[in-house]
């Protein structure tokens, strides 16, 4: 991807490219905020330097997800033969402000060090990066990106900083969250962490949480979601089973054979013999 030049001093936005440095030591500080946008098979990894002072923190992002981590973290790329993305520095605390004149409340505080699947602020960043393309961005129409990210940022994370692991079950809405997450990338190699991601707990409480809400484990959940909809693949196309099996997530045929097997208790072939409707 080509490099985004980042303009001179802007007061609450500033945007470069992933693979990029930044050479700005004002947005090291602790006023500042990183969003870390990776796109394609770009894979960033942030962390903290090890020190007595601050306790140590790490955490890798790949599409498609986005990542918020503090300005002086070390971010730096896993693959980065072609990088494609984008970090957005925030200045936080001119931000808060705007967050809490607008939205009214109080509640202005999200966790530095998080991940999660945020498709608005990938739309977002694609724009942005577009508005780089010429090398020079209106100021205005960045202070309005500032404000954008500011109010969606308290408005998803904010104000549920203080309970994200307090509820022992999940709501018909946070399920969605997941279905929909499940749905979208289900041809992905899809881990319960990045579940866990979506509504911001650690892999085990969402497992047990998920449990208790559905009766069934997330793995059990995702795996019969894949065979349901192989099951439609098979009893309405003519896809070879090859090409079934990676639209439906699994990396071999052998394996969704033997999978499909024995949750459906007979083979891929046999179904399609039985319930193919053309």
């Amino acid at each position: 991807m080509e490099q985004l030049h980042r303009p001179p001093q802007l007061h609450r936005l500033s945007c470069h490219g992933i693979g990029a440095s930044c050479t700005d030591c004002a947005l090291h500080s602790t006023q500042w905020i990183l969003c870390i946008i990776p796109a394609d098979r770009t894979t960033a990894h942030a962390n903290t330097v090890r020190s007595s002072a601050r306790p140590y923190q790490h955490l890798s992002v790949s599409a498609p997800f986005i990542a918020i981590v503090p300005a002086w973290a070390r971010v730096k790329l896993i693959n980065d033969d072609d990088p494609c993305g984008l970090v957005v520095a925030l200045h936080w605390a001119r931000l808060r402000e705007t967050a809490r004149s607008a939205l009214g409340t109080t509640a202005c505080e999200i966790p530095c060090w998080f991940k999660a699947w945020d498709p608005f602020l990938r739309e977002a960043g694609d724009t942005l990066t577009a508005l780089h393309a010429s090398n020079n961005p209106d100021p205005r129409c960045l202070a309005a990106f500032a404000d954008v990210f500011a109010l969606h940022l308290v408005h998803r994370y904010g104000q549920t900083t203080d309970t994200r692991e307090t509820g022992p079950s999940l709501t018909q809405s946070k399920l969605s969250v997941v279905e929909h997450f499940i749905h979208e990338h289900i041809a992905e190699n899809i881990q319960i962490e990045d579940l866990a991601v979506l509504l911001h707990m650690s892999p085990s409480h969402f497992a047990r949480a998920f449990k208790t809400a559905t009766g069934h484990p997330p793995h059990f959940y995702l795996t019969t979601e894949r065979l349901r909809l192989a099951q439609s693949m098979l009893s309405e196309g003519s896809f070879p089973l090859i090409d079934i099996a990676a639209r439906v997530g699994f990396q071999t045929q052998q394996h969704f054979t033997a999978v499909f097997h024995r949750y459906v208790g007979c083979t891929p072939r046999a179904f399609r013999i039985m319930h193919y409707r053309p």
